[in-house]
């Protein structure tokens, strides 16, 4: 399901309700599937040349930019329109910044989550997950720069992550928990994602 947004929301197409995006596309489908492509692509090449940053607001900015910008021209800029999903309000855009810099704070004085072993690793990464989840700070694509983050974080804690084994049905459901306050699932995805 696709977000709904602002009336007149600047991101959409006026004549089809698709997204404005590079390649000209104005099918919902057609759209969805060149956006998976094209970010899977990125994502393997975020594997082997990750995104170098302070696990900080501007980190992920910058992972969603390598993500994206082969689709979207906004790829990597906050979103400046309020967005829900369901019943689901994500943070308000002008509050962004302000919970993002307290989140990642929190985050930095964790020292990034260094040295933890891999059940604790995985409850406050899954903690911090569900946090930036709720920001939403895009137009679209937050679910997977919020992965390639958490993969990143694993990484420089001495952990390695591999999603292919989550679906996506799990990390929706995961993540409505944890808009509720509850993390607990999100941390079993991430320990079940780990490599041994």
């Amino acid at each position: 399901m696709k977000y709904a947004g602002d009336q007149g929301d600047p991101y959409l197409d006026n004549d089809t309700g698709v997204l404005r995006n590079l390649l000209g596309i104005k099918n919902q489908a057609a759209l969805d599937e060149a956006e998976s492509s094209l970010s899977f692509l990125r994502t393997s090449e975020l594997c082997e040349q990750p995104v170098q940053g302070n696990f900080d607001l501007l980190h992920l900015q910058a992972i969603h930019q390598r993500l994206f910008s082969d689709v979207y021209d906004w790829a990597g800029q906050l979103r400046v329109v309020e967005i829900q999903k369901s019943n689901t309000d994500f943070a308000r855009q002008m509050v962004i910044e302000s919970a993002a810099s307290q989140l990642f704070g929190q985050l930095a004085k964790e020292q990034h989550l260094h040295g933890l072993d891999a059940d604790r690793f995985s409850q406050r990464s899954g903690h911090y997950l569900g946090e930036i989840n709720v920001l939403h700070p895009f137009r679209e694509g937050n679910g997977r720069a919020q992965r390639e983050f958490i993969a990143q974080l694993a990484l420089q804690a001495g952990h390695l992550i591999d999603w292919t084994g989550i679906t996506q049905s799990e990390m929706v459901h995961a993540s409505i928990a944890a808009y509720n306050s509850e993390a607990a699932e999100l941390a079993r995805l991430i320990r079940r994602a780990l490599v041994q």
